[in-house]
């Protein structure tokens, strides 16, 4: 998921939107939030000229050291997605790697248009407190669709009882 604050608008590129198979709330969760409007679904066709050149040289610069050809799909989504925000200069990626950040400085940023990756528990732990504005439903969908369990997000991490700000 991509998160850009300038225009308060949450992006997920295709193939990570395709990555999304199971389980099915997770699927049905995404697809609700893509009907609803409250992301977009992204990819390098809607760039222009300059960013698809962008798009791609960082795209083959974290190919060569995110995927393995041995399992090409692996982290494919990541790869797509961060190279669309390194060509679109989104600067705020959301994710559930915790070493992705190093990676990225080392191989992306480069003082222009950087990237920050957020760990999706940390965007959940920020809206739960009323930093950002993201409903706790929309955290909760977020939160699956990484994969995580939905028992473990009502039961620990924002139990259905608290609202925004931790109340």
């Amino acid at each position: 998921m991509i998160f850009c604050r300038r225009y308060q608008v949450k992006f997920i590129h295709t193939h990570a939107y395709g990555e999304v198979m199971v389980p099915l709330s997770a699927v049905n969760q995404l697809w609700e939030l893509a009907d609803e409007k409250k992301i977009s679904v992204v990819n390098e066709n809607y760039l222009d000229g300059r960013e698809r050149a962008l798009y791609n040289a960082a795209y083959n610069i974290l190919a060569g050291v995110m995927i393995d050809s041995a399992r090409p799909n692996k982290n494919r989504g990541e790869v797509c997605s961060l190279a669309y925000v390194k060509a679109a200069g989104i600067p705020v990626f959301a994710t559930d790697e915790h070493e992705l950040q190093p990676m990225i400085d080392k191989v992306l940023n480069t003082g222009m248009d950087d990237i920050r990756c957020i760990r999706i528990v940390d965007i959940v732990n920020m809206a739960k407190s009323g930093e950002i504005t993201l409903l706790r439903k929309e955290a909760k969908a977020l939160w699956v669709i990484a994969g995580k369990k939905k028992e473990e997000f009502d039961d620990e991490v924002w139990p259905s009882g608290q609202k925004n700000g931790g109340k």
